[in-house]
């Protein structure tokens, strides 16, 4: 009789994301809470909080479907990412997984 090995189910991560300006005046609030599955990448998440906080959060993230703003940076764990980068999901540390939007915009005297 063949024996199959169970796997273990991979846990759900909890993602602390942080909004700045304008950002959080359309979430509503600073920071969420998101919880994502293995192989979530940025642009998932993201894409997770503009179905959650609606067509004027999302204009204000994407340009075009899968582009985010020129203006936004994204901090994935006090590292600039890109949206293509995974989110990690291992368990294995306690660390806390922190995203922050962050609207930058140039200007001033020079």
């Amino acid at each position: 009789m063949k024996r199959d090995i169970l796997t273990p189910t991979p846990t759900p991560r909890v993602v602390l994301v942080r909004f700045l300006g304008f950002l959080q005046r359309l979430a509503g609030h600073r920071e969420t809470s998101v919880e994502i599955q293995t192989e979530t990448t940025v642009l998932d998440l993201l894409n997770t909080l503009t179905k959650r906080y609606g067509e004027d959060f999302s204009s204000a993230l994407f340009r075009a479907p899968g582009e985010v703003q020129t203006y936004l940076s994204i901090f994935l764990d006090d590292e600039e990412v890109s949206v293509s980068e995974p989110i990690s999901t291992d368990q294995s540390t306690t660390r806390k997984v922190e995203l922050l939007i962050l609207p930058i915009f140039e200007g001033g005297s020079q």
